[in-house]
């Protein structure tokens, strides 16, 4: 788990700030921020949160990322998540910035308890939450809207991670150390790929619907609504459609670890010959295409960079190697 970090937070010359400039323009009428803080950064997404000085306002997230992935994420909030009949964040409004390449996604801020797998009951609503989402994405056909998240994206991933590694170490350029790391990053993907067979034949069963993407305990909040705790499910930058595996993942790197037997209890209403043991075979790959996209997010574009300048990603991929092993483990255990 990263150490949290002290939020940067802007309180003068706020109304100059992009976010705000764009805010105001999607919501002419609202109240100009207080304050403004950076949430996160990401090489092709950054996201505020715009704060108001009373207390019964609520906050504004401003996403500014590239104007393909906000379109697909107002797909989601607008028209498919008020579907559900569940509690969903509210989407503002989407302002596309001139130039085409990036544009502004507002949306309710996620207030809320954090969500813990550890909790038997965050992992029922989980569990729940995935199901009906998957069945209602099936039932309105979002496929032409999504980018695709069959196993051929992850294959892709696979050989593109292997690639960047391979050639990092034929530059012998890195420490001992750290070529040790991409050497054996590299001789787990093998091993993933000579699986890959198995893998199709294991997701063959589940029905291709919405894949969120990044299903892990910092997208996920729990908040009081009338019928009880509720989930809220943010940050869709990565969604797709296709085979749901990774959304399944259980106890590995800050996954959800969904309830997999309410999840394939409700499930069952539309696809009655799904049995536990299919999904919980189908997680076990979900296990190894979550660590196939951290070892993707780790690694792209970094190709042409310098080693003196990959220290980031050699700490992530150091990080991961644990995760990976046991992702094998356990996918090799399902299979037997």
């Amino acid at each position: 788990m990263s150490k949290r970090t002290i939020p940067e937070v802007l309180t003068e010359s706020v109304r100059e700030h992009p976010a705000v400039q764009a805010w105001l323009q999607v919501q002419s009428d609202s109240v100009e921020p207080d304050s403004l803080e950076l949430v996160q950064r990401r090489r092709h997404s950054t996201v505020y949160r715009l704060n108001q000085g009373k207390e019964d306002r609520a906050r504004v997230i401003a996403k500014r990322c590239r104007t393909a992935t906000a379109r697909i994420e107002r797909t989601i909030y607008e028209d498919l998540l008020p579907l559900t009949g569940m509690p969903a964040l509210r989407c503002y409004g989407l302002l596309e910035e001139p130039e085409g390449e990036y544009g502004w996604l507002f949306l309710e801020d996620a207030a809320g308890a954090r969500y813990s797998p550890q909790l038997h009951h965050n992992r029922a609503l989980a569990g729940c939450w995935l199901a009906k989402t998957q069945l209602t994405a099936l039932a309105h056909d979002l496929k032409s809207c999504l980018p695709g998240r069959e196993l051929d994206h992850y294959l892709r991933l696979v050989r593109g991670c292997r690639s960047i590694l391979l050639h990092h170490l034929g530059r012998s350029a890195l420490s001992t150390e750290d070529a040790a790391v991409f050497r054996n990053v590299s001789a787990h993907l093998d091993v993933v790929e000579s699986l890959w067979g198995e893998l199709e034949e294991i997701c063959d069963v589940m029905p291709r619907t919405l894949v969120h993407g990044d299903f892990v305990n910092k997208n996920l909040r729990i908040r009081d609504a009338v019928t009880g705790p509720a989930l809220l499910v943010f940050d869709w930058e990565f969604a797709g459609w296709g085979v749901p595996a990774a959304d399944l993942a259980q106890l590995i790197d800050r996954v959800a670890s969904p309830d997999l037997d309410l999840y394939c209890s409700i499930l069952n209403r539309e696809y009655s010959h799904l049995d536990l043991r299919d999904i919980q075979a189908v997680a076990a790959c979900g296990n190894l295409l979550r660590m196939v996209d951290q070892t993707s997010w780790a690694t792209v574009g970094q190709e042409f960079i310098h080693p003196t300048q990959l220290v980031k990603a050699i700490a992530l991929l150091r990080s991961y190697e644990l995760s990976i092993v046991e992702a094998l483990s356990v996918f090799q255990r399902s299979c037997t």
